[in-house]
């Protein structure tokens, strides 16, 4: 082997509509200030093209993340989760929210690793101490499941074994409360003048939820389409910034455009075109539209819903089902909500799949190790 390149254990997965590489936490430098270079390498960025061709990232956000797993020491967790968002332009590492589709991948590692024995029926729960959000997240699946088991999930083709993900007591990933104003809805003052309103939520990850006409859409727009209407690219960039600084979870308008670029995430909401559906909804999610949707955000959409005076829940009728299905645009995404008598959210519930793509080393160049 090349001796300006280093080996290091990692396998790559799919979780979700998003694929990762994952590390063991034992795998990596104790000098964390080394993790920048090796994850950076890894992924292939930064990359002015955003291609990420010198690496196993695949040039969108959604393809451009890593794990770092260890067994857990913590009460009530057996697995604690580090999740890492890499901006594939920038090489900028971002660790402030969770990634709820790469959740579904740490349930399956722990188990293929040997550090959670499933029960003599094969069904397995982990439970999982995501570092970002500081909160548990409940992973219940079968290893070998009958081929009937086998789910779809929109945006992955093919079949595989449903996991169930719980996330528990999702209020305030990133604040004290699900409303970091106190308010269902604000009005958020951009930097043109302009005034957007907003329900700023935090549950699982924060979020700027806005309707589709508010910004000039529809909100049946596919991504490709999103992605090349500039107008709209710069205006939810600019209520992205606009929440953040609201919402307190930057210091300053520098920070929230140039260092903090993956929260709050911007949902787009307008009433669904399918019947069976509660919500249509776009994600933006560092600042370049979702091709499928967000766990985390499609929680935090699914749970405003339920909550009267916020911006989705007005598009939404009454709703007495516990769940609630959100098109997007490559499909629909159920979420099942649970809500305490005065309205908390207990947790937010959702299926999706995973699979262990590739197992071995990674190379890392150890010119800067």
């Amino acid at each position: 082997m090349n001796a300006n390149q280093i080996a290091l254990p990692a396998v790559y997965v799919r979780g979700g509509t998003s694929r990762a590489v994952i590390f063991k936490k034992s795998d990596l430098p104790e000098d964390r200030t080394q993790w920048n270079h090796i994850f950076q390498s890894v992924l292939g960025s930064p990359d002015p093209e955003s291609s990420q061709l010198d690496g196993l990232g695949g040039g969108t956000t959604s393809l451009s993340k890593v794990a770092v797993l260890s067994p857990s020491g913590r009460s009530g967790a057996d697995v604690d989760y580090l999740f890492v968002q890499v901006e594939p332009k920038t090489g900028d590492l971002l660790f402030g929210a969770n990634c709820g589709n790469i959740s579904s991948a740490i349930g399956p590692f722990a188990v293929d690793e040997g550090w959670i024995k499933p029960d003599h029926d094969g069904k397995a729960q982990v439970r999982i101490y995501n570092e970002n959000s500081q909160k548990v997240i409940v992973s219940t699946f079968s290893v070998c499941p009958d081929s009937h088991e086998l789910i779809e999930i929109s945006g992955v083709a093919g079949r595989a074994a449903p996991i169930l993900l719980r996330f528990e007591k999702p209020e305030g990933s990133m604040s004290p409360t699900a409303f970091p104003t106190g308010a269902k809805v604000d009005r958020l003052e951009l930097s043109n003048g302009r005034v957007i309103e907003a329900t700023l939520f935090d549950a699982n990850v924060p979020c700027a939820i806005v309707s589709a006409a508010a910004v000039g859409i529809t909100g049946n727009e596919s991504t490709t389409q999103l992605q090349s209407n500039a107008a709209y690219l710069e205006l939810v960039a600019e209520i992205r910034v606009a929440g953040a600084m609201k919402m307190k979870l930057c210091a300053t308008d520098y920070e929230a455009r140039e260092i903090v670029k993956n929260v709050p995430d911007v949902v787009v909401v307008s009433a669904p075109t399918d019947a069976a559906a509660a919500i249509t909804a776009r994600f933006v999610s560092c600042d370049r539209p979702h091709r499928a949707a967000p766990v985390t955000s499609s929680m935090a959409l699914a749970a405003a819903s339920k909550i009267p005076g916020t911006i989705p829940a007005g598009i939404i009728p009454k709703q007495t089902s516990e769940m609630v299905r959100i098109e997007h645009p490559t499909g629909s995404v159920d979420v099942i909500v649970e809500l305490s008598e005065n309205g908390h959210v207990v947790a937010t519930s959702t299926y999706r799949t995973a699979r262990r793509i590739m197992q071995g080393q990674v190379l890392v160049p150890n010119t800067q190790l």
